[in-house]
């Protein structure tokens, strides 16, 4: 049976700071794939006994943290055969779940492409960046 490991991150907008809005996600691998599920969100804390005794915590608050961003539009990017060496034909890539914003399906059909390029592996990427900050609010502005 294959281990699932469920990775959060976050990267708050104001340096230093463990609450507010920032880019939220998860990075989930399971066998030799992934999903990356990543976009605008609340940063939340995360309590020291929560966190796995890797990640550093200062006054027991853990300095990566985790948010839940909303759903956004979902890529796959499966890695090109290679029969001889490296390829370089292009990463198929197909838009699972379509979304609101072009912007936002461009940016996981690249990252899913580069990542599966890369690694060599199926990647599937959600990205959801548009749709925080509707009705004229910037997310540096909502913290």
């Amino acid at each position: 049976m294959e281990s699932t490991r469920i990775i959060p991150f976050c990267v708050p907008l104001t340096p230093g700071e463990s609450s507010g809005v920032g880019v939220v996600g998860t990075i989930t691998l399971r066998g030799q794939s992934a999903i990356v599920w990543f976009g605008w969100g609340a940063v939340e804390r995360r309590e020291e006994e929560d966190c796995d005794n890797n990640i550093r915590s200062d006054n027991s608050t853990v300095a990566v943290g985790t948010g839940r961003p909303p759903m956004g539009s979902l890529s796959v990017s499966m890695p090109p055969s290679t029969r001889k060496g490296p390829s370089r034909m292009p990463t198929p890539t197909s838009q699972l779940v379509g979304g609101s914003s072009d912007e936002d399906m461009m940016l996981g059909q690249q990252m899913s492409a580069r990542l599966a390029k890369r690694i060599g592996w199926p990647i599937f990427v959600s990205c959801s960046f548009s749709d925080f900050g509707q009705n004229g609010v910037s997310p540096a502005l909502a913290a």
